[in-house]
Order: C-alpha cells, then sequence, then structure tokens
C-alpha cells in the first residue's frame, strides 16, 4: 500500500511539474509584437483574385496506416477531395510511404530520431515537417472536413505575401500556439528545417502519454519552434484567425484518435476542476 502511494504521489508531482513547464513556456513565448494574421475580411477580399503570384504547391497530403480510409472519415476524407478538384493534387500517404520518404530525405534524422520513437504519432507529426519541407502544399488530418475551397485560402496568403519568397500558416488556438492538424507551406520553408533539425532535442518521455505526443513533435513543439522562428520580409508564417480555420474552411469531425486514457482522465480532472471554480 505505501508503495502505492508513493506511486500516485511521484504521478501527481510529476504531473504538476509538466503542467507548470506548459504555464512557463505559455508566458515566456508570448509574442512581442502582434503575429502576422488572416482574417475572414481578408479571405472575403482576395479569395477571387487572380494577379497573386504562386509559390505553394498545389498539393493535398493526409496519412493513414494504408491507403483504406475508415469509414468514420470517409465524408471528411470526400469533401476534401471533392472541393478541391481539379485545382489541387491529393496524396494520401501510407506508413510504409512515410518512413521511406523520411530515411531518403533526412537519413541522419531517420536513423537517430524517426525510428527511435516510441509512439506512431510522433513519426506521424514529424513526417509531416520533413513532407511539407521537401514538397511543400497542405497537409489535413483526416478528421478535419472541408467547408470552402483550400484555394481560396491559399490565394489569400499569396495576395498579402506578394514579395516573399517562403509563406506558411497555422491555425492560431484559442489558448497557446498553434494547431498542426492543419499547415500549410511553400516547399523549403526555414521554418520547416527549423523544426525537423530540433525534433531530436525533444525526444524525450514526459511522464504520460499524452504530454510526450505534444511535447515531443505535436502541437506543443509546434508552438515552442513558431514562436522562437523569426520571421523575414522573405520567409513569413501567417496564423488563421479562428474563425477563418473553423468553420469557414474546416470542420472537425471523429477528432482526437490518438489520445489515451491518461488523456481522457486529466480532461475529466480539469472538467471537475472548472465546475468547482465556477460554481
Amino acid at each position: 500500500m505505501r508503495l502505492w502511494n508513493l506511486a500516485v504521489c511521484i504521478l501527481l508531482l510529476g504531473i504538476f511539474i509538466i503542467w507548470l513547464i506548459y504555464y512557463i513556456i505559455c508566458h515566456a513565448l508570448e509574442y512581442r509584437s502582434p503575429p502576422r494574421m488572416i482574417y475572414e475580411t481578408d479571405v472575403l477580399r482576395y479569395a477571387n483574385a487572380t494577379f497573386a503570384r504562386r509559390r505553394i504547391p498545389r498539393l493535398i497530403h493526409q496519412t493513414y496506416r494504408t491507403h483504406d480510409v475508415p469509414s468514420i472519415w470517409n465524408a471528411t476524407v470526400q469533401s476534401v477531395i471533392e472541393k478541391n478538384f481539379g485545382e489541387f493534387k491529393y496524396r494520401r500517404w501510407s506508413h510504409a510511404e512515410m518512413d521511406a520518404f523520411v530515411k531518403e530525405h533526412e537519413p541522419q534524422f531517420y536513423r537517430k530520431t524517426y525510428i527511435t520513437y516510441s509512439y506512431d504519432m510522433q513519426r506521424i507529426d514529424s513526417f509531416r515537417y520533413v513532407l511539407l519541407f521537401y514538397l511543400g502544399g497542405i497537409y489535413v488530418d483526416m478528421d478535419n472536413g472541408c467547408n470552402r475551397p483550400f484555394r481560396d485560402l491559399i490565394v489569400t496568403l499569396e495576395s498579402l505575401e506578394p514579395n516573399a519568397t517562403h509563406l506558411a500558416a497555422f491555425p492560431r488556438r484559442d489558448s497557446f500556439g498553434v494547431e498542426s492538424d492543419f499547415l500549410i507551406s511553400t516547399a523549403g520553408h526555414p521554418l520547416y528545417r527549423q523544426l525537423i533539425s530540433r525534433l531530436h532535442l525533444f525526444n524525450h518521455y514526459y511522464i504520460l502519454h499524452f504530454w510526450t505526443m505534444l511535447l515531443s513533435a505535436g502541437p506543443i513543439y509546434v508552438s515552442i519552434q513558431e514562436r522562437l522562428f523569426t520571421s523575414s520580409e522573405q520567409s513569413v508564417v501567417r496564423l488563421l484567425d479562428f474563425t477563418v480555420f473553423r468553420p469557414m474552411f474546416i470542420r472537425k469531425e471523429n477528432g482526437f484518435t490518438w489520445i489515451g486514457r491518461d488523456a481522457h482522465y486529466l480532461f475529466y480532472i480539469s472538467g471537475k476542476i472548472n465546475v468547482k471554480s465556477r460554481s
């Protein structure tokens, strides 16, 4: 019993430390100046523009274990294909193809980090950064349905930054940082080189499966690197305003399948705490 109590205390202490680190990160990496944004008014203004210089490849990437689409995501995947038919090429990457792509293009990262990850989700996340650095385009999770052609968003980004060589965009989170389930980039963007080059520094186990996913290669990792990246007139990063991401272009259906029991437990505890704090 004493060992059990000690184990629980250590676990709770670890969770507290991770939450404290997250809190410190959120405040330490606050924007010193307002980030460049894409607002709904920008999309309405530039969506039909024909003068924008093309820099973002018209490619849509999605990933799964095989080339088969799970039934729960048939509708969302089909909406992405149908809404963008004719304007974009569509590519679905299997895990075997992801592995081969990373091995070919980033052999050192593949040997030292990629194959050492404990979870498939870490490899899936890191593959996105390698993929967009070398090919560019749009990466979108399968649980994201498409409400409006992505062309309107791409043209808006290209119109807002007519002179930049490299463009990237991330959905802004309502709490801290950015989302990583919808990514836009030109090939060769320096931010994606930074994302790849620093993955090995974050390849650790962070007490819980949930935190390990987020911090080692997931959205918190991306958020940290986005904050540390210095944009220039030639290498621009913009954030999508909340309403631009959802519901203007994206809807979420049957998502968060990667999270484990630890995350569900944390969400449950967090919900209980929030209810008590409001009462």
